[in-house]
């Protein structure tokens, strides 16, 4: 015979469960997903992961960055993807950046 406990805690998880996928609707259209990128830079100051849309504007993901470090926006910086620099003005997947990828920050120095 069920217990109540595991039939509340199953309902619980498939209350969750749709709420999820309820918001998930809202913020992503069929067949959107989210991907997962790292930030850090080269003085190793910067630990940061996010999740974006792979049809979001790098310049977009870049000033998240900088919400989260207000001090890197002060200086001229550029980012390297997989040993290849980012083009501001394209999308996340114009820049060829996938899942898990790790974005490393530069600063020239001038």
């Amino acid at each position: 015979m069920p217990n109540n406990n595991n039939i509340e805690y199953n309902n619980k998880i498939l209350e969750l469960k749709n709420q999820i996928n309820q918001l998930k609707s809202y913020f992503l259209s069929p067949g959107e997903n989210l991907i997962s990128i790292k930030f850090t830079s080269c003085d190793q100051n910067i630990n940061f992961s996010t999740f974006v849309k792979p049809n979001d504007n790098f310049t977009k993901i870049e000033n998240i960055l900088y919400d989260n470090y207000p001090n890197y926006r002060e200086f001229e910086n550029y980012f390297l993807v997989n040993g290849n620099i980012i083009n501001r003005n394209k999308t996340i997947e114009q820049n060829k950046i996938k899942n898990n990828d790790i974005i490393t920050l530069n600063k020239i120095d001038v």
